[in-house]
């Protein structure tokens, strides 16, 4: 009996001391290789999917279709909030204390205040007919609206001026008391605008009038007004001060200009209807959401030239990138989703679905 529980035990430290040394598996290895340039990134639906390695932050969308705004957690890579808002929701910022977020309503003549920690409206302020883009001073305390002015048809005798073009205005206003500070006319159809990094200057596009126009913070007055090409969308600044880039829907280009004497450096050719637009914050890159023809243009701030084509969704319009630059968030329109793009590789890790024809989009980090 003794030997048969000696030869029992010996057996089973055997069979213990095999498996403890038997292979462990191996993970695949992780890709580390770039998409090569020139070449459309592979946009890999990726809806339901989930990423440890995302920081919790929030992405908001201002959805035109349905006068909402979509919260999207990092973290999960899902929508947490729909905030209800007022009807033609086509902008979105964030303030850059990250307090609040505005949002944009073309069709109210209005902006409203999101209170971020609520994720609820606080505020609503009215502005003139056809606002459509606001940004902030570095200091979080006055917003600047482009609103094209297009109910007021009639002149200062009452007369109906028809389809005469008009210019437009960028409303001031104090983001405490929600006070209008001021109004600055500028060109026909204001539509995008941009403040500079030390917030000395914003550049609004005009584009029924094909110019951008430059406005003196200090004195809230344009200084400066150049002409451009085809229906400019939107303007952006490379974080080092150096460049101004506007968007020229409607010659299928984007323009490289000096910010230094706002003279035109270079055109450069990227996708059908180029958008929105955005500088990497080390100012090596910019992406162009183009609209008509579903993708991101790269383009190498160095060489000045497009570099690679990234295959987006449906009417790429708004865009935004992450703090680090590693990230980059595109809505499309059509489509009511919002591409993630891996700026290491200039590829789709993830499509995320959101509200109705969402448009504008910001980052709260």
């Amino acid at each position: 009996m003794k030997k048969l529980i000696f030869l029992t035990m010996t057996t089973l430290f055997i069979v213990a001391l095999l498996a403890g040394c038997a292979p462990k598996s191996v993970p695949p290895m992780e890709s580390n290789s770039a998409a090569p340039a020139n070449q459309s990134a592979p946009a890999a639906d990726m809806s339901n999917s989930t990423s440890g390695d995302m920081p919790e932050y929030f992405i908001y969308t201002a959805n035109e279709g349905d006068a909402t705004v979509s919260v999207i957690n990092m973290a999960t890579m899902e929508v947490s909030a729909t905030i209800p808002v007022g009807q033609g929701a086509h902008n979105a910022q964030v303030t850059p204390d990250g307090s609040f977020v505005y949002v944009v309503e073309s069709q109210n003549g209005s902006i409203s205040a999101i209170d971020t920690a609520s994720n609820s409206v606080v505020k609503t302020i009215k502005v003139g007919d056809g606002p459509t883009h606001v940004v902030f001073s570095p200091n979080s305390k006055t917003a600047y609206v482009t609103v094209a002015e297009m109910a007021d048809s009639t002149n200062s005798s009452g007369h109906d001026m028809g389809s005469e073009k008009k210019p437009g205005n960028v409303y001031v206003i104090d983001v405490a008391s929600g006070n209008i500070t001021a109004k600055i006319p500028v060109g026909m159809m204001p539509h995008g605008l941009k403040i500079s990094p030390d917030g000395t200057h914003v550049v609004v596009a005009n584009m029924e009038s094909n110019q951008l126009s430059a406005i003196d913070t200090a004195s809230n007055s344009v200084i400066q007004t150049i002409e451009i090409g085809k229906q400019p969308v939107q303007v952006g600044f490379t974080p080092d001060s150096k460049y101004v880039l506007a968007s020229l829907s409607g010659d299928n280009q984007v323009a490289v200009i000096d910010m230094m004497n706002m003279a035109i450096v270079k055109t450069i050719n990227v996708g059908k209807e180029p958008n929105q637009l955005i500088a990497t914050p080390d100012s090596k890159f910019v992406y162009v959401a183009n609209s008509g023809s579903d993708d991101v243009s790269v383009i190498d701030m160095t060489t000045l030239e497009a570099v690679n084509t990234i295959i987006a969704g449906d009417k790429a319009q708004g865009i935004s990138i992450s703090k680090d630059g590693t990230t980059l968030f595109i809505t499309n329109t059509s489509a009511n989703n919002v591409t993630v793009i891996d700026t290491a590789t200039n590829t789709v890790v993830s499509t995320i679905p959101v509200g109705k024809a969402p448009n504008g989009i910001t980052i709260k980090e």
